[in-house]
């Protein structure tokens, strides 16, 4: 678990927040990453929120992020509508964007794949759910970016439960959020749920 440090500027606590993950995450080896990344999955694969959504919002996970490649491949396989973050330039922003398959992810700005330009944008009032990763996650739904703010902008607007996931390592005692973080209504981790699926 993260330990929390004291400060009085609410960005420099969640420079502190991030550093602190990091370091908890440096003992972390590959293998147990990716087992701790099957138990996540598996636990979403149970939930309810994930068998009653239709149409979903995931990532494609980077260094140190819960990898849900297995749950994109699950919900494209029984036959849910599956988008994944494009980034806009015009925009400086992401737009949900739907993918029939894998094959249509190309190489984004920043180094992340993402969907091709031929891939539909979606409309995100219409999310059933949302697979959000992030640097650390609390108790109470709080979530930490990686400080760019572009998936808090992307899910401003979005009503569908937000589901955060997390290495126990990421868990946090009390993430530092302001009025613009979006939080999470689920959070989950190796160890179980960290913040409860609603019934």
């Amino acid at each position: 678990m993260v330990k929390t440090g004291q400060t009085t500027n609410r960005s420099e606590a969640k420079l502190l927040a991030r550093r602190e993950a990091h370091m908890a995450m440096a003992g972390l080896s590959l293998g147990q990453a990716a087992k701790d990344s099957q138990a996540v999955c598996h636990l979403i694969l149970e939930s309810d929120a994930w068998q009653e959504a239709v149409q979903l919002l995931l990532y494609i996970p980077i260094s140190g992020e819960i990898d849900v490649n297995p749950l994109i491949k699950k919900g494209l396989e029984v036959g849910k509508t599956i988008a994944l973050p494009r980034f806009s330039p015009e925009n400086n922003a992401y737009d949900a964007c739907a993918i029939p398959n894998l094959g249509e992810l190309v190489m984004g700005k920043f180094g992340i794949p993402e969907p091709s330009l031929g891939c539909q944008k979606m409309d995100t009032k219409q999310l059933d759910l949302v697979i959000v990763g992030g640097v650390a996650f609390d108790g109470l739904g709080g979530r930490l970016g990686r400080g760019g703010g572009f998936f808090d902008r992307l899910l401003a607007d979005v009503s569908a439960k937000k589901c955060g996931v997390c290495f126990d390592q990421q868990v946090h005692p009390d993430v530092p959020v302001e009025r613009h973080d979006v939080k999470m209504d689920m959070i989950a981790t190796p160890s179980g749920w960290l913040a409860p699926p609603p019934a």
